[in-house]
């Protein structure tokens, strides 16, 4: 998994950097003193798989950097030297909180609870018809009916589930949503923030997606070979092989 660092404290950058390189199954990308150029430096790459985040940071707070960063990626670890953040921590969906000066022992666990599904991935997978999440409390889940799901969009940390009776919103990332539905070949990721069923189109033009709701969707650039590959593996004839 690629990892990005974020900390305005040189001796930090070169501690997280040197964790990293001794831990299995991740790799550092780039690393930033201050979260404004992380944005900019994720506005064009789009995506990454882990954040290392610093709190105490001048220009933009880390919890509110955060918010901002939590699109951009699928897990969200902070680090910090105060242990007064625990409850914001939570409330932003962090998948982590290591406390300064990050033990290796610590670190590796935490990437380890993060590579095996731990806190950062909520969803299980689940051939079956429904879909778990979280519901409102920290107890609550809700049992989605897999055949009522018209189309899910990220909204930030979270997700909006579109079903033909509502729809409801639960935090989780799209990323993991989208691995617990591997096993359904009727939902397609089209773009960085929605997966539609195709249960429920009524019609294909271009890369424009029409729903028997009249909902429209555009397929992105990144997605185009992916769609095209799922479409034509389903025209009458041999397909794809």
């Amino acid at each position: 998994m690629k990892c990005i660092i974020i900390d305005d404290e040189n001796h930090t950058l070169t501690q997280i950097a040197e964790l990293i390189s001794l831990t299995p199954g991740i790799s550092h990308e780039k690393s930033f003193d201050n979260a404004i150029d992380a944005l900019t430096y994720l506005h064009v790459l789009k995506h990454v798989d882990i954040v290392f985040l610093d709190i105490e940071m001048p220009q933009i707070h880390g919890i509110e950097a955060a918010r901002l960063l939590r699109p951009y990626c699928d897990f969200l670890v902070l680090i910090t030297a105060h242990t007064d953040y625990g409850v914001q921590s939570f409330e932003i969906g962090a998948d982590g909180y290591l406390l300064k000066p990050v033990s290796e022992v610590k670190f590796i666990r935490q990437i380890q609870r993060l590579l095996q599904g731990g806190s950062g991935k909520p969803v299980s997978r689940n051939p079956d018809g429904f879909l778990l999440v979280k519901g409102g409390s920290k107890h609550k889940y809700l049992s989605i009916p897999l055949d009522q799901v018209l189309y899910i969009k990220s909204l930030s940390n979270y997700i909006q589930i579109f079903l033909t009776y509502g729809q409801h919103i639960s935090y989780h990332t799209l990323k993991h949503v989208e691995e617990s539905l591997r096993d359904r070949t009727e939902f397609l990721r089209i773009n960085r923030s929605e997966i539609i069923s195709f249960n429920y189109v009524k019609q294909v033009d271009g890369y424009q997606i029409v729903l028997r709701n009249e909902k429209k969707f555009i397929v992105s650039r990144s997605y185009k070979n992916q769609f095209d590959y799922f479409l034509r593996n389903r025209l009458p004839g041999p397909g794809v092989r």
